[in-house]
């Protein structure tokens, strides 16, 4: 016994071609509309709703580093935070603590302040990374979530 497969497209023999071309047009804005809201949502994540700014910085001769900046948030969660590191050297970033971040829709103001090595950062300018991070549980260990991460040209200012 031998089984063979051939394809019969006889059903659509009867059509012409511009009813398929009308179908796979409807076909085609069929798939469109599931789409749209995807990209619709996804265009807004990389706007950015979560949005976190560095807008000043300081620095003492004995190397006492101070950020600060706004930030907004809208997260069910309780844990998330402001991170903000400075670049000491090409690609090399020193992480400053984070601060608990408030995530209710509105701006926010944040500032951090830690000691660094004396020397280690002159006044003029430097790049900051900031960062909304929410930490949420995976089991036993809590992992993060970036929400939103950029990198700012800051000018350090002498205090």
């Amino acid at each position: 016994m031998s089984l063979s497969f051939e394809p019969s497209f006889s059903a659509f023999s009867s059509l012409s071609r511009a009813a398929l071309s009308r179908a796979a047009a409807v076909a085609a804005g069929a798939v469109l509309l599931t789409v749209a809201p995807v990209a619709t949502a996804a265009q807004a994540a990389d706007e950015g709703f979560d949005q976190v700014t560095v807008e000043a910085g300081s620095i003492t001769p004995d190397g006492e580093l101070t950020l600060s900046g706004s930030y907004r948030c809208l997260s069910t969660g309780d844990s998330v935070r402001v991170a903000a590191s400075i670049e000491r050297g090409e690609n090399v970033w020193y992480g400053m603590d984070s601060v608990l971040a408030s995530c209710d829709g509105s701006w926010h103001q944040w500032s951090n302040t830690k000691a660094t090595e004396p020397g280690a950062y002159e006044p003029g300018p430097a790049r900051v990374k900031t960062s909304l991070v929410e930490f949420r549980r995976s089991g036993f260990i809590p992992m993060p979530t970036v929400h939103s991460e950029r990198i700012h040209e800051v000018v350090l200012a002498e205090a």
